[in-house]
């Protein structure tokens, strides 16, 4: 391992020196080794068993203001120059970009604790908990799974021509189990964490069984206004707080947060925060892609939007004095979402929604005003209808149409237990609550 951990630093240093050769004003070479695992599951049998190990170098460089990205993988000392004389030549082409700054001035101090990492998650039994999970779903009365265990064991070393460098390393195993009772009938689970510790196949399997057992013969609903209780898996799906509050997305208009900051858009009990590393969380890293260290960002607080996300142009661009490290180094981005917890359990939200629906899941988001944060969502697998505090038939074939800031006003109840949740639905690492929203507006789904 000291000697991989060697070769990588010595991999982005010959890197670094190669571009400032060719002329380069600024440079920050990431050069990741990553162990990959991906276990595939279809009608209850292994259908996949792959591995992959990578070694992979994301390149930022500016010449004279004009800047460009690029990415290169498993490359030789020969290869990496050519990429690099593609990439300059590029960047040469490019116009001068307004949004140049110098990359911030380094040596910084990383947290000397690594992100959330777990060597043993490298060599973990990966069959062995997706058989795990196909088994307790059919024994809660599913009668198929199919679904996807990946793993991924990554090392990283950044350096820059300011003067960052520093390493990390992460771990994170992630399950995602869909069962079924009959073709109509579906329910989801889902298991991520950094720590083989946290990780429960079994757990995720025995609520796809479950939900897809009690979905059987679901009814159609109403159009009209619902209460409705989401699950964390949707929750961290239909409130994007955190991207919302990249200072990209505010500027180019790609945000219903624009114009908002230091105003209440939230109920008062809803915090959202960003962290470079949560601790015995899900992923992280302790530096940007600029090299600057990450940090907590109280993005929300008391239903006021508080904090803007930036790399170090967009500060300058907002008058800030420094980054809140989140480069992404042109466009600024979450690293960990971390939502404040309620003091309702999942059963008691159900209890209190006298008439209304329970979503399990949900996928196929899409935004008709992104700048007012109108969208629409198709609830997938098990959905029900709530009446009298209680769950009652199955329900199916309809459409969420709401928008972002009339839910964030209408969050009734919130759930007092979190779920860390990432599946490709919910590309950044969330730690979400279940939620009670009042009046969401549901629409029949097309052809149903």
């Amino acid at each position: 391992m000291m000697a991989e951990a060697k070769r990588q630093e010595q991999i982005a240093q010959f890197a670094l020196e190669r571009a400032k050769k060719l002329g380069c004003d600024d440079v920050s070479i990431v050069c990741s080794l990553s162990n990959e695992n991906q276990v595939r599951f279809a009608n209850n049998s292994i259908t996949l068993v792959n591995s992959v190990r990578n070694l992979t170098l994301d390149v930022y460089l500016s010449v004279a203001k004009k800047r460009i990205l690029g990415s290169t993988y498993n490359p030789t000392e020969r290869g990496i120059e050519r990429f690099l004389e593609n990439l300059v030549r590029s960047c040469r082409a490019l116009p001068e970009s307004e949004d140049y700054v110098p990359l911030p001035k380094g040596p910084f101090t990383y947290n000397p604790q690594h992100a959330n990492y777990d060597p043993n998650v490298v060599d973990a039994p990966f069959v062995e908990y997706a058989r795990e999970a196909v088994d307790t779903s059919l024994s809660a009365g599913a009668v198929r799974a199919s679904g996807s265990l990946n793993s991924d064991s990554t090392d990283l070393y950044i350096v820059t021509s300011a003067g960052a460098s520093g390493s990390d390393k992460v771990s994170q195993i992630l399950l995602n189990i869909r069962a079924f009772a009959d073709d109509n009938s579906s329910g989801h689970g889902l298991s991520c964490s950094s720590y083989l510790s946290g990780f429960q196949p079994a757990k995720a399997g025995e609520r796809a069984g479950n939900y897809a057992k009690r979905s059987l013969n679901s009814k159609p609903i109403m159009e009209g206004e619902y209460n409705i209780v989401f699950s964390p898996t949707v929750v961290a799906n239909i409130i994007p707080v955190a991207s919302s509050a990249s200072a990209f997305a505010i500027e180019s208009g790609n945000s219903f947060l624009t114009d908002k900051l230091g105003q209440k858009i939230a109920v008062e009990p809803l915090d959202v925060h960003d962290y470079g590393v949560f601790e015995l969380g899900l992923g992280g890293r302790v530096f940007d892609d600029e090299g600057v260290p990450t940090r907590v960002n109280h993005i929300l607080e008391h239903g006021i939007f508080k904090t803007m996300l930036h790399n170090s142009s967009t500060a300058k661009k907002f008058g800030q004095e420094r980054s809140t490290g989140n480069a992404g180094i042109f466009a600024p981005r979450a690293a960990t979402i971390v939502f404040s917890h309620g003091d309702s359990s999942l059963d008691e939200m159900i209890r209190e929604t006298k008439d209304g629906l329970f979503i399990t899941n949900n996928w196929y988001t899409r935004y008709q005003n992104i700048r007012a944060g109108s969208y629409s969502t198709v609830p997938r697998d098990a959905a029900f209808r709530i009446e009298s505090g209680e769950i009652k038939e199955p329900i199916s074939g309809f459409r969420i149409s709401d928008s972002v800031p009339r839910q964030l006003e209408n969050i009734r109840l919130i759930g007092r237990e979190r779920e860390w949740i990432k599946w490709w639905e919910v590309s950044t690492p969330t730690l979400a609550p279940a939620m009670m929203i009042s009046s969401v507006r549901v629409t029949r789904a097309v052809g149903s």
